[in-house]
């Protein structure tokens, strides 16, 4: 799980220096390889935060639409 964490965190900075898409990628491939019993608390606080610090309008785009079905299911 703190590997997970760690992963989620750098995604979040490749989604700072303008790389959106891949940071949702690699994060929805994060949380995917992880058992559902642990795509709660912390990790999907992380995997959250990343989702909201996205602008509105980038919702639509397919990488962040997986985002959000990940986080959602």
């Amino acid at each position: 799980m703190t590997r997970t964490l760690l992963h989620i965190d750098a995604t979040a900075c490749s989604h700072h220096d303008g790389d959106t898409e891949q940071a949702c990628r690699r994060t929805v491939a994060a949380l995917t390889a992880l058992p559902d019993s642990y795509r709660t608390g912390l990790v999907r606080r992380r995997a959250l935060d990343l989702h909201e610090a996205i602008p509105a309008q980038h919702h639509h785009e397919r990488a962040v639409r997986e985002l959000r079905d990940v986080l959602t299911a």
